[in-house]
């Protein structure tokens, strides 16, 4: 009999053995399974920034790019002073403060910083899919991130977008560790709850100071916070020392958010409301490089969601629903809010585009589970993402092309007018650096004009501000100034004052006209 009790006993130690054996070898596999994925992915980030880094200088320095390095070559004081009255937020512009002063100002070098933000955006975009959703997830969401052609165009771009995304990913990412386990731990310590909101609290402020739309995320966190009552019980605490602390932060721009959000209402925007549910779509495409793609992007979504009614499952994971909160509320808010205020506009949308990667891999991992045909959508998707990926947008602007055929074309005699005049800082950082560094404490750009008039160059709005009387030969350049002033009548009265010796269109908005006197 003891013999029997014995060798049952055996038995059972062995199988017990036997299944921690299996437990450990199985955490082996999984733990190895998931670091080789996060191998994968860093090197698809390493990847990503040394494509890209060869094209940062292929595109001109243009658009609104000038404006931000223009402010950058300022003090600090005259760049928060400066930017307060506009619509610019001022932190980007002091980091590529010193980030100038250290590297300079040519075109490799001021879009430098945007890739490095965009490099650890799609860092942190794995940080949140590994810790929060699954490696899987994670791994589709930075493939997707990396290959979007959208975020490829600002990360080659000296404007704030890339650090706009970043700081949208980073504040996310921290709001899922605030959140995540909040049934676990209910710290009564309130050193401790203060320690552990530290960086939600910077990293929000720093958002907003970096862009207003930046607002949008914060007001993601506390609508979600109350949506879910749980989570205002468990971390009500946390989320009230985070608002004080952002608020304490930003009480030196409130005042001038406050004026921003008057001058918006009583002047409007330059951008148009929406044009129906099209631009919805149109959005989308721009999100997914390209028509074929954005059908297949729609085609998943619908996918998914259809499966999550049929199933009747219980309600998704907690990151799984904030990631969807996350897209919804500030893609579709943004779109309504545009026919009042319109804001609908593909870099206005950083932080949705964000959420839209996020949520697009956890559709194609969601759609289907069987281990053996799971990895089709994935493949798909991500293939036609990679497929249509380009190593750089171009921002159709030849403006270097166009800045030389004038120097080329133009003697100690000619004069050369430019409109319309906002046109005066890219102009003057391909004509002469020397004097794009010339700057006014009232940022009137006086300086600049100044010095170019001493070259015989003149920006214009208007046929009024032209000389006509004892001018030999002119050269006009229209970088599109009737799309601002559609009643200049520049070229009206050139036509009828001069006669025309040559024309040349430069891509994509450039019109040179050079003119001669009527009475050679």
């Amino acid at each position: 009999m003891m013999s029997i009790i014995m060798l049952i006993l055996g038995k059972i130690k062995f199988r017990k053995r036997n299944l921690i054996l299996n437990t450990k070898m199985k955490n082996m596999k999984v733990a190895f399974h998931d670091k080789r994925f996060s191998i994968i992915a860093l090197l698809l980030v390493f990847l990503h920034f040394t494509i890209k880094v060869i094209y940062l200088d292929k595109n001109d320095l243009a658009g609104d790019e000038p404006f931000s390095v223009y402010h950058a070559q300022m003090n600090i004081s005259s760049i928060i002073e400066l930017l307060s009255t506009g619509n610019n937020p001022p932190l980007y512009e002091i980091i590529l403060h010193i980030w100038i002063k250290l590297f300079g100002i040519n075109e490799y070098s001021v879009r430098f910083l945007s890739l490095l933000f965009s490099s650890i955006t799609a860092m942190y975009i794995f940080l949140i899919g590994r810790k929060f959703l699954n490696i899987h997830i994670a791994f589709y969401a930075v493939i997707l991130f990396i290959s979007s052609n959208y975020h490829t165009y600002f990360a080659q771009e000296a404007r704030v977008y890339a650090l706009f995304g970043l700081l949208c990913t980073m504040s996310m990412y921290h709001f899922l560790k605030l959140l995540s386990n909040y049934q676990a731990s209910k710290h009564k310590n309130i050193y401790i709850v203060f320690k552990r909101s530290i960086p939600l609290i910077l990293i929000n402020t720093a958002l907003i100071y970096a862009h207003y739309f930046g607002f949008f995320i914060l007001i993601t966190q506390l609508v979600f916070s109350f949506v879910n009552l749980q989570l205002i019980k468990a971390r009500w605490k946390s989320l009230l020392i985070i608002g004080l602390g952002i608020l304490i932060l930003y009480i030196p721009n409130i005042v001038v958010i406050f004026q921003r959000i008057s001058d918006t209402v009583d002047t409007g925007t330059w951008l148009t409301a929406p044009n129906g549910i099209h631009a919805l779509y149109d959005m989308v495409r721009k999100f997914s490089n390209a028509p074929v793609v954005a059908t297949f992007v729609l085609l998943t979504f619908a996918a998914a969601l259809v499966k999550i009614i049929f199933l009747k499952k219980t309600k998704l994971p907690l990151p799984h629903q904030l990631i969807c909160f996350w897209f919804v509320l500030i893609f579709f808010s943004m779109f309504i809010l545009s026919y009042w205020y319109p804001m609908f506009l593909d870099r206005y949308l950083m932080p949705a585009s964000i959420a839209f990667y996020l949520l697009l891999a956890i559709c194609i991992d969601f759609i289907i589970q069987k281990s053996r045909i799971k990895f089709v959508i994935p493949l798909i998707i991500c293939g036609l993402f990679i497929f249509t990926a380009k190593p750089f947008i171009s921002n159709k602007r030849a403006v270097k092309q166009t800045v030389n055929y004038i120097i080329e074309n133009k003697n100690s005699n000619t004069q050369v007018y430019i409109a319309p005049k906002n046109f005066s800082l890219t102009f003057a950082y391909h004509f002469d650096r020397n004097i794009f560094s010339y700057f006014d404490s009232d940022g009137s750009y006086k300086s600049i004009e100044a010095a170019l008039q001493q070259a015989n160059i003149f920006t214009v709005n208007n046929a009024r501000e032209i000389q006509i009387n004892n001018t030999e030969e002119l050269i006009f350049l229209d970088a599109a100034v009737d799309l601002i002033y559609p009643k200049n009548n520049i070229k009206e009265t050139l036509d009828t004052n001069f006669n025309l010796e040559n024309k040349q269109h430069f891509h994509e908005i450039f019109d040179l006209y050079i003119y001669k006197s009527n009475s050679r």
